[in-house]
């Protein structure tokens, strides 16, 4: 009886031992299949691509393209909030499985983290207050300009000559409504974003000249999680296939942003 109770509790240690060294093992998706949700961050207040609505809920461009893709991949989709400014070291950090919240590729941030295929292209343009007399951000003299921090926008506007200050916000509504109220002379920020203030937001806004450069906007993935990134992209390439992605962006934009 004694040898039986031994060889069970051996068993059963065995058995839990190769349980926890399976857990240990799972990849990022490996875990989210088993959870059956994935973990997405954005800052939220980036209208129309995310932002918090009327009823405190997480909605935007972003979320709706987020939901699509984890449908795809047979989870729900989680959105987490929090400041852009640090937002990779908290995907470093493990506090979220990926970024869908607008994220421009470059060359710094490659270095960190992984990108999936672009969801949308977009550009960097300059705003002023409507009828400024401004034809372009170069026409500015000791010029005032605002950016949301940690944004590339604000690595632009430091090579620029004619730029004194650059104003730092936590939302572009906050940075709309200083160039309406002549706080500053203009802000830069993503193409869609500016054109959508004057019907969301009220301000009298109005882009000034052309765009000051392209951006390729796709999902951030850490860097070992190569499995959850070649899910992403094939969830990714199904929405645009069967049309799902271009329903929402016709319904956020009135065109598929994904064509240049």
């Amino acid at each position: 009886m004694f040898k039986k109770l031994i060889a069970v509790t051996l068993i059963m240690t065995l058995m839990i031992a190769a349980t926890a060294c399976g857990k240990k093992d799972m990849t990022t998706f490996d875990k989210i299949k088993d959870k059956k949700e994935v973990t997405f961050a954005m800052s939220g207040a980036y209208p129309p691509f995310n932002y918090i609505d009327e009823d405190g809920e997480v909605t935007g461009f972003d979320i709706e393209i987020a939901n699509a893709i984890a449908d795809k991949m047979g989870v729900k989709a989680v959105p987490i909030t929090t400041a852009w400014d640090g937002i990779i070291g908290g995907l470093k950090g493990n506090r979220f499985d990926m970024i869908i919240g607008s994220m421009a590729i470059t060359e710094d941030r490659l270095k960190e983290v992984n990108f999936s295929d672009p969801y949308y292209y977009d550009g960097a343009q300059f705003f002023a207050k409507t009828d400024s007399g401004l034809n372009s951000i170069e026409d500015l003299d000791n010029g005032k300009v605002g950016v949301v921090t940690g944004t590339t926008f604000h690595e632009y506007l430091e090579g620029l000559d004619n730029i004194d200050e650059i104003l730092q916000f936590e939302s572009d509504v906050d940075n709309m409504k200083s160039v309406e109220q002549g706080r500053i002379d203009g802000l830069v920020t993503g193409k869609f974003v500016g054109l959508m203030g004057p019907e969301k937001y009220g301000v009298e806004i109005e882009p000034v000249g052309s765009l000051l450069y392209a951006e390729d906007i796709a999902i951030a993935i850490r860097k070992e999680d190569t499995k959850l990134l070649e899910e992403v992209n094939k969830a990714l390439k199904a929405i645009i296939e069967d049309g799902t992605y271009e329903e929402i962006s016709n319904r956020y934009f009135g065109q598929n942003i994904l064509e240049k």
